[in-house]
């Protein structure tokens, strides 16, 4: 076997027993966390979970008008691009390893027979103008947030926010300097995907809804379990969960990365880690519900 596919295959092997063993431990905190969750789930505001749920269905109606804003092929919004999505964020949080992301061009070929080159770059596009898009809100989170936190380390987070910002222009780059290299055929690969560095105005109008509809969500979410934010606070709170997500390591039902996610910029919101952590449950509780959520309306569309 080639050295390049043993070190794929080595890389995949790590991925798999990280992610198992992340799950693992969420388990066995769950365990011993046992009696404090259940007594704080028992203490959820019902008006502020519901209201969470609304802001959770919004940044999915979002993603579904920008796949829609992306195709090439005129993607209908319904139910077409609205399923596609459902199924995408089922299985984007339900499956672990991060598998789940990779099946939107597997999902649009089911759905609408969308081709797999079109469904590629559909995903690559949306992920470029996530990583964007946050990164203009980490600017804004790092500018207004609340918190207390050296200068230098909030001119470190608004440094990252401006990479994370000019990242199409960045890829763009690549993307000509890899069509003045590469031979023929590669060259012609290189060409089908160069409109994903191309972004419009109307897509990252989307793209900052779509944020701003998580941000809200997960306002909502830190209320109803009785935990009070700010609005910059919580947009904060997505600014330190996102580049979590996307390490290549996630247990099932996205287990580990949302508590790390959590408890990572609770602390620094002055919240005990102890503390921290019976929240961050409580809140993957609400979330688990709210993606269940989509799966509901995936099997409707069906029907």
């Amino acid at each position: 076997m080639p050295p390049v596919q043993l070190n794929l295959l080595s890389r995949k092997r790590l991925s798999t027993v990280a992610s198992l063993l992340l799950a693992g431990m969420l388990a066995v905190i769950v365990v011993l966390k046992w009696d404090s969750l259940i007594s704080s789930l028992r203490n959820i505001n019902g008006n502020w979970a519901v209201l969470g749920l609304g802001f959770y269905w919004i940044n999915y109606l979002l993603r579904s008008m920008r796949f829609c804003t992306i195709s090439q092929n005129s993607l209908k919004l319904w139910p077409d691009a609205i399923r596609a999505t459902c199924l995408h964020g089922l299985a984007t949080y339900m499956l672990p390893f991060r598998a789940g992301d990779l099946a939107l061009p597997a999902i649009l070929k089911s759905i609408n027979d969308t081709s797999w080159i079109e469904g590629g770059r559909i995903l690559i596009k949306s992920r470029i103008l996530d990583v964007s898009s946050m990164g203009i809100l980490m600017i804004c989170a790092a500018i207004w947030t609340r918190v207390q936190i050296s200068f230098y380390v909030r001119l470190c987070w608004i440094g990252l926010g401006i990479i994370m910002m000019v990242s199409p222009v960045i890829i763009s780059w690549l993307i000509s300097s890899g069509t003045r290299i590469s031979s023929l055929a590669f060259k012609n690969i290189i060409m089908k995907f160069q409109t994903v560095s191309a972004i419009t105005g109307r897509e990252v109008v989307q793209s900052i809804g779509i944020w701003v509809a998580i941000g809200g969500c997960l306002f909502c979410a830190a209320r109803a379990v009785g935990l009070v934010l700010g609005p910059g606070d919580a947009i904060f709170l997505i600014s330190v969960q996102f580049p979590l997500q996307l390490i290549p390591i996630q247990g099932f039902a996205n287990a580990g990365n949302h508590e790390g996610g959590w408890i990572a910029a609770l602390t620094i919101l002055g919240i005990p880690a102890a503390t921290g952590l019976v929240i961050a449950l409580t809140s993957h509780a609400l979330v688990f519900l709210y993606v269940v959520s989509l799966g509901g309306v995936s099997l409707f569309l069906r029907k």
